[in-house]
């Protein structure tokens, strides 16, 4: 909810939710924002992405892609892109996930477009993103999670 509080209300152009989940990113962006020309969701798990496609609807039909990100590049490119990355494997926690995820974030990004992200406080995502962005900033916290926004 923080990430979805924290989001523009001037998204356009061509959105992704990577990581989406039952898509309840993609489903506050279709809603919030009336600008819209492609909302694509990108999930590895199909059960959540046969989710998403019954949580998700709006003035724009989301279009659906059941891809693993770390192992598959997007072969679209995008203005902007949310998304709330997975930071564990079972129990054990793996950063390297999100860090994964924001490379493939800054590779589907058009030049100049914008990537706003959730994450725990304590991962340490700055750094995967000086190197993967141009800028990148803090626009929320709270007592357990961070949003974050880069530009490419």
């Amino acid at each position: 909810k923080l990430l979805a509080a924290s989001l523009p209300d001037d998204l356009k152009g061509n959105i992704a939710d990577l990581c989406a989940g039952w898509g309840y990113l993609a489903a506050e962006v279709l809603q919030r924002s009336q600008s819209l020309t492609t909302l694509d969701l990108y999930e590895a798990d199909f059960e959540a992405l046969e989710a998403a496609r019954l949580n998700v609807r709006g003035a724009i039909e989301p279009r659906f892609f059941w891809i693993d990100l770390l192992t598959e590049a997007v072969d679209r490119r995008y203005d902007a892109i949310v998304m709330n990355p997975p930071f564990h494997s079972g129990r054990a926690a793996e950063p390297g996930i999100g860090a994964g995820m924001i490379r493939a974030a800054s590779k589907a990004l058009k030049p100049g477009g914008r990537l706003f992200m959730v994450a725990n406080r304590q991962l340490p995502y700055e750094q995967v993103l000086s190197a993967a962005f141009a800028s990148h900033t803090g626009i929320a916290r709270d007592g357990m999670f961070k949003v974050l926004s880069a530009r490419r």
